[in-house]
This record gives C-alpha cells, sequence and structure tokens, in this order.
C-alpha cells in the first residue's frame, strides 16, 4: 500500500486530464483526481490505494 502519510499533502494541477504523476519527496506517484479540478488549482490527497493517489480539490474552509 502507497505511504498513508501522504493524506493531506497539496500538490499543483498541472494537466488537463484527471489522472497523472506527481513527484513526493523524491517518489513519483500516480494520482486520479476525484471531482471537478481545472489546471492550477491546488490538490490535496485525501485517499491512497495500493495503485494511485486520491486527490481533489483543495478547500480553503476550516472543517469542525
Amino acid at each position: 500500500m502507497l505511504d498513508e502519510r501522504l493524506i493531506g499533502a497539496t500538490f499543483v494541477n498541472s494537466s488537463q486530464l484527471n489522472s497523472g504523476v506527481v513527484e513526493q519527496y523524491g517518489v513519483y506517484y500516480h494520482y486520479v483526481i476525484e471531482g471537478p479540478a481545472e489546471v492550477g488549482d491546488l490538490l490535496e490527497v485525501v485517499r491512497v490505494t495500493p495503485l494511485a493517489l486520491i486527490a481533489r480539490r483543495f478547500d480553503y474552509r476550516l472543517t469542525y
């Protein structure tokens, strides 16, 4: 399983596709975007699966 410590990590979406590859801490990971996202959006890793990181557009609102 991929490293669960990546949950909460953020990165910038550089592709118009809903999946791609991102480098985190010197390691390349496949990711899949959950929900709508545009090029240049800040994405947050919300889940980790054996095949990919699941990311969605970062929300600046606080959750309680």
